[in-house]
């Protein structure tokens, strides 16, 4: 019996040590798995298949005026106007043009006209000077001994002048023919070359009123200062006035800080959460990485670094380019690890540590080594073992 009373008077002893160490507060176990991890960035929707309609390439002609667009938003039809540039400088130009134009065809009936004239002249002075010549030298065959010498060298004199009128003449013709053809082939590359200008013009007059090439929304490009493009606005040769997206072709533009570049890869499965309906998951993949780091903005020197990512299943009804998103890319490794609620691990001075529950003390104070961190766990290098037993706060 006394060693009965002995054996109670310890149990009662101990029980209070015992029971401060089982004080009701939640016990987690070191369990082994994969350290869920991702990395949280933004972006913005995108077609993996856009139209960009900008202004046409035209000669002399850097900035053009936007005078009219279609609804952004609204839906269009292959061939339907979505965009008009102001023409009154082309259209000023092509007056221009058109005017050289109509006075060189002028010029051209003139000239022939004109040459025609000129030639008929010559044709008749040569027909007289052939007559005035055939005078002379029947004159100078006729005379005879009783013609003064004199007289006979001056009939000579006459038909030699009469023969040299004539080839003059027969020159001159040749010139002249020689002269109008040169005028007519100077008149006709004039004419060519208005002709074509005038061409040009008119096409670029008509390639101003841009009509969508395929069905599809009208969604308005930015500016140089990233502000919607709107009427009345001037842009540049090379600047996207409007857009038509392929709705069915989704996918997501984001920006990732550059000390995540070396967790980031290709095919890593994303989460997605419009900022416009954020209740709503979207699921995809990165599928492509930028080449080169860059500042964000101006306002902001974080230096980033792009990525694409498709889109499993888009919704066409819900989605619009430029919307903003909230992006998880899933950055977790294959490789099983001990795993430990984030909040049972506590720091002294930056080194880590765990409550254990301790059987006549309550708890014990027992110092681990961390590995990566995660969304919710941690991983633990060293310190305990799979089935440990680890204090939440």
């Amino acid at each position: 019996m006394p060693n009965k009373r002995y054996l109670l008077s310890a149990i009662l002893l101990t029980a209070p040590f015992f029971l401060a160490g089982c004080d009701g507060r939640a016990v987690t176990e070191v369990e082994q798995g994969i350290l869920a991890q991702q990395i949280e960035v933004t972006g913005e929707l995108v077609s993996a298949d856009t139209v960009s309609m900008m202004p046409p390439a035209m000669r002399r002609m850097w900035q053009y005026q936007v005078k009219y667009l279609a609804p952004e938003g609204s839906e269009v039809k292959q061939g339907d106007v979505v965009a008009r540039l102001d023409t009154s400088e082309v259209s000023q130009r092509l007056s221009v043009k058109s005017a050289k134009l109509a006075a060189t065809k002028q010029d051209i009936e003139t000239s022939k006209l004109r040459n025609a004239k000129k030639l008929e002249e010559l044709r008749l002075d040569l027909a007289e000077a052939k007559m005035n010549f055939e005078k002379a030298q029947r004159k100078f065959d006729l005379s005879d001994d009783t013609v003064a010498a004199i007289e006979k060298q001056k009939y000579q004199r006459d038909a030699e002048i009469a023969a040299d009128r004539v080839r003059l003449t027969e020159q001159k013709i040749e010139l002249e023919i020689k002269s109008a053809k040169q005028r007519q082939m100077m008149l006709s590359g004039d004419q060519q070359k208005f002709a074509a200008e005038v061409a040009n013009l008119e096409r670029g007059i008509a390639s101003l009123t841009l009509k969508a090439p395929r069905p599809g929304m009208v969604v308005y490009g930015n500016d140089s200062q990233g502000n919607k493009i709107k009427e009345g606005q001037s842009v540049y040769v090379g600047d996207a006035v409007l857009s038509i997206p392929d709705l069915s072709h989704m996918q997501v533009n984001m920006t990732v800080p550059e000390v995540e570049a070396k967790r980031v890869k290709l095919g890593q499965r994303i989460k997605i959460r419009l900022d416009a309906n954020p209740e709503r998951v979207f699921t995809g993949e990165i599928v492509e990485l930028g080449a080169v780091f860059r500042h964000k903005n101006q306002e902001i020197p974080l230096v980033v670094f792009d990525a694409v990512a498709s889109i499993d299943e888009p919704d066409s009804d819900l989605m619009r380019p430029g919307m903003t998103a909230k992006i998880a890319i899933n950055t977790a490794s294959s490789e099983t690890v001990n795993l430990l609620p984030i909040e049972a691990v506590h720091y002294d001075d930056g080194r880590p540590f765990v409550y254990t529950a301790g059987l006549l003390w309550g708890q014990t104070k027992q110092s681990i080594t961390l590995g990566d961190v995660g969304i919710d766990r941690v991983a633990v290098s060293s310190g305990l073992s799979v089935g440990d037993e680890v204090l939440l706060p």
